[in-house]
C-alpha cells in the first residue's frame, strides 16, 4: 500500500558521518537498495524485515519490534515521541520509497514545521528527488566510485542528481560523501573531483575511509588518504576527511 513502507529501524543518535557529525538526530532507516557496495554495512537492507526495530529510550539498546510495513499514522506517532531537530531519512536507499515519502513528508512539515528533513542518498535517483525536493532541507549525497564499490559507474546519474539539487525550487544545504577503500583508484578520484567542480567547487566534500565490516577488510592507508587529499585540494575548496564516528562510539 502507498501509505505504508517497510522500515528497518528508528532511533535517536549522534550523526556519525558528514558535515553534521556529532549532532543529535532522529534516524529512520528504510529497507531496500538497488545498489550493492562492497563496503555496505547494512545487510538488513537486502532481506525482508518482518519487524521494524525502535530503540527507546535512545542509547538504551532496548527495542520495540513493530510489524512491517509501517503506516504513515504510526510513523507520525513515533516521531512525535522524539524531539530531535533533524529527521534523517536513510537506508538502504530512502528515495526508493518515493511513493510513501511524497505523501508522508508534507504531513511532517505540517505538524512539525520546525524540524528539518535530511536525506542520505546514493545520489542516483534524481527523478525521485525532484518529486520530493520541496520537503527536503539537507541533502547528503554519495558519489559511488566504481573501484571502491565493485559496481559499474554511476557518473551520469550522479551528474543528473547534482543538477536536480541545484535546480530545486528552494536552495538545499548539500554535501557530498565519497567512501574510499584500499582498492580506490586515482582515476575515480579525479573523475569525481572533475564532476563536482563542474557543478560547484565550493560544495563540502567528505572523504570517508571505509570501515571494517563483516568480510570487508579493504580499508585505506593513511598514505593513500593523504595522497588523494593532495590530489583534490587544488580543485575542491571545502574538503574534509571524516571516518564513521558512530562506530568508534559504539552507538547506532
Amino acid at each position: 500500500m502507498e501509505n505504508d513502507a517497510s522500515i528497518i529501524e528508528i532511533f535517536s543518535s549522534y550523526q556519525g558521518e558528514g558535515t553534521h557529525v556529532g549532532e543529535r538526530q532522529l534516524f529512520i532507516r528504510f529497507q531496500d537498495c538497488e545498489l550493492s557496495c562492497k563496503f555496505c554495512d547494512t545487510p538488513l537492507t537486502f532481506v525482508p524485515n518482518k519487524f521494524c526495530r525502535l530503540e527507546s529510550p535512545a542509547f538504551s539498546k532496548k527495542y520495540q519490534h513493530l510489524p512491517n510495513p509501517i503506516s504513515q499514522a504510526t510513523l507520525n506517532k513515533i516521531i512525535g515521541d522524539f524531539n530531535d531537530e533533524t529527521i534523517v531519512l536513510t537506508g538502504g536507499e530512502p528515495l526508493q520509497k518515493v511513493y510513501f515519502l511524497r505523501e508522508w513528508l508534507p504531513q511532517v512539515k505540517e505538524h512539525y514545521p520546525q524540524r528539518k528533513i535530511m536525506v542520505e542518498t546514493a545520489g542516483v535517483h534524481f527523478g525521485e528527488f525532484i518529486e520530493l525536493a520541496e520537503w527536503i532541507d539537507i541533502v547528503s549525497m554519495d558519489i559511488k566510485l566504481p573501484s571502491s564499490t565493485g559496481m559499474h559507474p554511476w557518473w551520469r546519474e550522479h551528474e543528473a542528481f547534482l543538477k536536480a539539487v541545484q535546480r530545486a525550487p528552494s536552495k538545499k544545504e548539500t554535501y557530498i560523501k565519497i567512501v574510499i577503500s584500499g582498492e580506490t583508484e586515482e582515476k575515480d578520484i579525479l573523475k569525481a573531483t572533475q564532476l563536482i567542480a563542474s557543478m560547484d567547487a565550493t560544495l563540502p566534500v567528505i572523504l570517508q575511509p571505509a570501515s571494517l565490516y563483516g568480510r570487508f577488510r579493504s580499508i585505506p592507508t593513511i598514505d593513500q588518504i593523504a595522497h588523494w587529499e593532495d590530489m583534490i585540494k587544488p580543485t575542491l575548496k571545502n574538503l574534509r576527511i571524516i571516518p564513521q564516528i558512530h562506530k568508534q562510539m559504539g552507538i547506532l
